[in-house]
């Protein structure tokens, strides 16, 4: 772990120098300035937090806790970057007369792209080192999922363009009950350190049919001519630096249909991970000819060559090998078979 805590030292100061030359530029004004401001500042402060905590030692306090949420933030840290790096040149870079203030602002988008790359990095280390759920695949997926839909929020509400048609409301309905029901498995693996839930692998699924009636309801209703829209393609969206409204309605479209390919992705990921495990758990038993029964006088002494599990039904003592890991003696009748299987069977009982 200490490769990894090191590793948030240059996302650390790429951030904070991003911060600084932005605000010695000044002019990020409106609603985009303000995002990417949120973006930089959320992203030092987080990791400025996670490396005191992790400093002082700390951590002990918030054992179960600090497990997925160093890399979680990390994540959703190399999104929010990612996202500046790219909507901070097209609207203020571009155009920008003032030779001064134009060289620190490229070098601002310079160093947010050195944090998103330092943040991605260090999401790779964490996928080597923590072994965590938030680090795998599928809690990548969820992170993803949740940021993909809070960026859909931010171009459908400026202009609001979800309140002219019943089933661009549905779409709308669609983006907040995905986006509550992933956000709140996030903060449930988080919190309480779990592996995944098991209601998360059946949302997957029924998250992808959502999303996937989004996606052909969006454009048929804002794109098509014989549905009435509230907004129309325009000449400022032949000219000029920023996203006009209805480009906004594209970018909405594509993020709609990028959400139910991860959602999609999402369910396969669960689908053969759960098929690996239940493999692993009740595959074939090991090929054995014949195993020592301990003798009663054994029972209740100390063996260097087996370990208990402990007590199962009916007064089983159930006892691992530990030259053969994957065998188990159950007394007072001998039994060999999975160890996952004998903790179900009799352990659970």
């Amino acid at each position: 772990m200490a490769l990894l805590y090191w590793m948030r030292l240059p996302a650390l100061v790429s951030s904070c120098v991003t911060l600084g030359l932005v605000a010695h530029a000044g002019g990020l004004a409106g609603g985009v300035g303000a995002w990417c401001i949120f973006c930089w500042t959320f992203s030092f402060i987080g990791t400025l937090l996670i490396f005191l905590v992790e400093t002082f030692h700390l951590t002990k306090y918030v054992t179960e806790f600090w497990v997925n949420f160093p890399v979680t933030f990390s994540s959703y840290a190399a999104l929010l970057c990612l996202f500046a790096s790219i909507i901070f040149p097209h609207n203020f870079i571009d155009g920008q007369q003032k030779y001064d203030v134009h060289n620190h602002l490229i070098a601002s988008e310079i160093f947010s792209c050195l944090a998103t790359l330092a943040y991605m990095l260090e999401i790779w280390v964490a996928r080597v080192e923590s072994k965590c759920y938030m680090a795998t695949a599928r809690g990548l997926l969820l992170v993803c999922q949740t940021y993909v839909a809070g960026i859909i929020f931010f171009f459908i509400s400026s202009p609001v363009s979800y309140t002219d048609q019943a089933a661009v409301r549905w779409c709308m309905a669609v983006y907040c009950i995905c986006f509550i029901c992933s956000a709140g498995g996030i903060i449930k693996i988080v919190i309480c350190n779990l592996e995944e839930p098991r209601w998360l692998k059946h949302y997957s699924l029924c998250a992808a049919i959502l999303y996937f009636s989004a996606t052909i309801i969006w454009p048929v209703f804002k794109f098509n001519s014989h549905y009435p829209s509230q907004i129309y393609p325009s000449e400022s969206c032949q000219g000029g630096v920023r996203l006009c409204p209805w480009g906004r309605l594209v970018v909405v479209s594509v993020l709609t249909s990028l959400n139910f390919l991860l959602y999609s992705f999402s369910m396969c990921c669960s689908s053969c991970t759960s098929g690996l495990e239940n493999e692993h758990q009740y595959g074939g038993l090991p090929d054995t000819s014949t195993v020592q029964v301990p003798s009663p006088s054994q029972q209740y002494t100390s063996d260097p060559g087996r370990r208990l599990l402990g007590d199962g039904s009916r007064n089983l003592r159930i006892y691992q090998s530990l030259n053969q890991p994957n065998l188990v003696m159950v007394e007072p009748n001998v039994i060999v078979c999975n160890v996952a299987f004998v903790r179900q069977t009799y352990l659970s009982q």
